[in-house]
């Protein structure tokens, strides 16, 4: 772009400025949003004073700067102009890294979206989040997973061989007992028990090679709904499917997803022992994702607790391994989805996003 043209978006984004940003006309809130503007040549133009707050620098010195003083470079282009593949003319969102001191490099994340002026792109808004105790919790958390994982084989190891002896033996025993045969019954409902627990720990342990296919999501839930359908009958359990516009499809393992729906509506109905009503909603996001929806009515689970929920071996159940939801998560995220739990006294809600396959 040449030298003169540069000049000209500068001066009308300048005018921009003075007319929206300045008199608060502008399309963000100039005391929580943290942002600055950023004129054609990368130069930064506006800081507000959260973002002022934000970056430790006063503004005066803020407006000295450029992009290339205030990012690590890897996340700019040649021209240290802008970001690498963020185009000018959409709204772009990601994750970067501020280096303004050395001793100290901030997570944020960026959302970044152009300034319009008579049609034309003048500069952008740039808006800053810091994740940085995100990332780190984050970070914690897989590492305790590499842990748990580390534990889970050596349990899993440790246990298998014994226990197929154990159910072999019993077989053997079986066939020539003349006692009651409930005993029987009973040593080998809890020796069953025991290999699910090792399938889960194993999970855990060596994620099982997955098989991606296209799958329809509405299918699929009505499978898991039609599995749980018995549990929920002799719990006095009613279930109640809001879909809409679920015939798009997702890439996925579908065994591992039935697996995931089944564990949340398991907790579901262990959260109304005296019965009540579960509501499973799907429908489609404006950004082409999958959002499911599983809302009980149950007792909620504390705050204290949802932030705990998916660590390993926690548990709040009497005969819980704590395992059913670290690998639902893990499932979910290695599909490239998302979930967020809610919870009051009246219920829980556990929201699962997925990608759309084409």
């Amino acid at each position: 772009m040449e030298r003169n043209e540069i000049k000209r978006l500068n001066f009308l984004l300048q005018i921009y400025i003075d007319v929206n940003v300045d008199k608060d006309f502008s399309v963000l809130s100039k005391n929580a949003d943290p942002f600055f503007i950023l004129n054609m040549d990368g130069q930064l133009v506006y800081v507000n004073d959260v973002c002022e707050t934000l970056l430790g620098c006063s503004i005066p010195e803020l407006l000295q700067m450029r992009l290339s003083n205030i990012f690590l470079s890897t996340c700019l282009n040649e021209s240290q102009t802008f970001f690498f593949e963020k185009g000018r003319e959409k709204l772009t969102n990601f994750d970067s890294k501020i280096n303004m001191r050395p001793e100290t490099i901030m997570d944020v994340n960026v959302t970044a979206f152009p300034i319009l002026f008579n049609k034309e792109v003048v500069g952008s808004y740039v808006v800053l989040k810091d994740i940085t105790l995100i990332k780190k919790e984050r970070q914690l958390l897989s590492e305790k997973q590499a842990v748990a994982g580390q534990l889970a084989a050596g349990i899993a190891h440790e246990i298998r061989n014994p226990i197929t002896a154990i159910k072999g033996f019993l077989h053997l025993m079986a066939r020539d007992y003349k006692g009651e045969p409930m005993y029987f019954d009973i040593v080998e409902s809890e020796v069953e028990r025991i290999e699910v627990i090792l399938k889960e720990l194993m999970v855990l342990a060596t994620p099982i090679k997955k098989k991606y296919e296209k799958l329809r999501i509405s299918s699929l839930l009505d499978q898991v709904i039609t599995l749980m359908e018995s549990q929920m009958l002799l719990n006095n359990i009613q279930v109640e499917k809001k879909f809409s516009y679920l015939e798009e499809a997702i890439l996925g393992d579908g065994n591992q997803l039935k697996q995931v729906f089944i564990n949340y509506i398991k907790n579901a109905i262990e959260a109304m022992p005296d019965g009540g009503r579960i509501l499973i909603e799907g429908s489609i996001t404006e950004g082409k994702r999958v959002q499911i929806r599983i809302i009980d009515q149950g007792c909620g689970i504390p705050p204290e607790m949802i932030n705990r929920i998916n660590e390993p071996f926690y548990t709040t159940k009497e005969h819980g391994t704590g395992l059913g939801m670290p690998v639902s998560y893990q499932i979910i995220e290695e599909h490239k989805g998302k979930i967020n739990i809610t919870s009051s006294n009246k219920g829980t809600c556990i929201e699962v996003s997925l990608p759309t396959f084409p």
